[in-house]
């Protein structure tokens, strides 16, 4: 059964209907309602074609798939639905067929399948499925053009319109044009791997993978490939994407920042601080998910900083966890010896604990989008942003960046991921070291 959800039926109903209408309409014999054959027809340019419903699996619309350089011309990328790894392949490319869509973006995709393998068709526009009797297909003729002969399985007349039906098995059951042939697999193919790994973590996980974060993932590439001996295109699924993503996230994401991380933090930013902050402190938290990362920074610049009053906004936009951020709790085992529990904390159970009100008043919790940074009247001292490019495009992320140095006082200091890198950003300084990502601005 071709899996059609995808599809945009308003569009192919209507077809359907007015097909069926034009049927009924003609005065014919009722042995010619025996169908035993059924094509999907399509458009390319101005022309029609169909393909035999058996070998069709699956019609898809604006399908986000992979492009891969390099390829065969007419192999425009490559497609992982539901783990199973296809060509897509431009039909009109491959039969040097004129096509409406040449200059825009791919508008449908009808997958078939081919003895063991899924091709990924781009055409045009889906128009119908038509039922018909075998013996109504005419031998194909020498000029239909540029389609080969021994492509097409016939053609059939319909409506004063001349279908065209290919025979997929003779397109692409040949040796040339097998899987190996098709997909990249070349050792020499590594970028283009790693694009298509990139993309499919990227699809899963929903996040973006750029010129900001770019670097850790190539590496975390290379890590996967060699340990699953990678050869040929890499298929992974949502669960490898998400162990992929877990190993780029900042140390402590979610919970009590812990040493010896603490020290990294505090050895870069203290002196920094000291050069212009004596009796307040403004720190702006973007990003701060369910508080643990704000208290952690908090309780760090409150030790460093003991007779200057700090003044903190935290912000994200998930409100569920700001506002369990607010009146923040957490097991005893989970707080961090570093941290004194008597003087942030009151017991509230056997082992739980819950953040002291005067505390908890010092960090102020807003729902609030990142990226609109520029809304904040203040300069700020401190801003801490981990892991923020994975959320943004590249563009958005690099005005976010811009956005950010002109909210931060001279001599400001921002936290970036660990595995971010903004050193493209030429009014910052980058710190020297390795545990942590912290510029300064000049």
């Amino acid at each position: 059964m071709i899996n059609t959800k995808n599809l945009d039926f308003k569009y192919l109903m209507e077809n359907q209907k007015a097909l069926n209408k034009n049927l009924k309409s003609k005065t014919i014999d009722s042995k010619m309602l025996e169908f035993d054959f059924k094509i999907v027809s399509f458009k390319i340019g101005q022309e029609y074609y169909g393909i035999d419903i058996m070998c069709v699996k699956e019609i898809l619309k604006e399908k986000k798939f992979t492009r891969i350089p390099n390829a065969l011309e007419f192999v425009i990328g490559v497609l992982n639905l539901r783990g199973e790894i296809m060509p897509v392949i431009d039909l009109a490319r491959m039969f040097h067929l004129p096509s409406a869509s040449e200059n825009s973006e791919v508008k449908s995709i009808i997958i078939i399948k081919v003895e063991n393998l899924l091709i990924g068709l781009v055409i045009d526009q889906v128009q119908h499925v038509i039922p018909l009797r075998k013996a109504d297909i005419q031998p194909p003729s020498p000029l239909l053009g540029s389609i080969n002969e021994r492509y097409i399985e016939g053609v059939v007349e319909i409506n004063n319109k001349l279908y065209v039906i290919l025979d997929t098995e003779a397109i692409f059951s040949d040796k040339e044009k097998s899987k190996k042939e098709i997909l990249p697999q070349s050792s020499d193919l590594s970028e283009e791997f790693f694009t298509f790994f990139s993309n499919q973590v990227e699809e899963f996980s929903g996040v973006h993978i750029n010129d900001y974060n770019k670097g850790r993932f190539r590496e975390l590439y290379e890590e996967y490939a060699k340990e699953n001996n990678i050869k040929e295109m890499p298929n992974i699924n949502k669960t490898i994407s998400e162990g992929v993503l877990k190993k780029f996230f900042s140390k402590f994401t979610g919970e009590l920042w812990q040493q010896p991380y603490v020290d990294h933090f505090l050895d870069a930013v203290t002196p920094k601080l000291n050069k212009f902050c004596s009796d307040e402190v403004r720190i702006l938290d973007l990003g701060c998910g369910n508080g643990h990362e704000a208290f952690s920074v908090y309780f760090m610049i409150n030790n460093d900083f003991k007779e200057s009053d700090i003044k903190m906004v935290a912000a994200d936009v998930n409100l569920i966890a700001i506002t369990n951020a607010s009146g923040f709790e957490s097991s005893g085992n989970a707080i961090p010896s570093w941290i004194n529990k008597d003087k942030y904390f009151i017991n509230t159970a056997a082992n739980l604990y819950k953040i002291k009100k005067e505390i908890n008043d010092k960090v102020y919790f807003e729902f609030h989008n990142a990226q609109n940074i520029s809304t904040y009247k203040r300069e700020f001292d401190l801003i801490i942003a981990r892991d923020l490019s994975l959320f943004m495009s590249e563009d958005d992320y690099k005005k976010f960046i811009n956005d950010i140095i002109v909210k931060l006082v001279s001599g400001g200091v921002l936290v970036v991921g660990d595995n971010e890198d903004i050193d493209e950003f030429t009014q910052l300084s980058k710190v020297n070291d390795d545990n942590i990502s912290i510029y300064i601005k000049k």
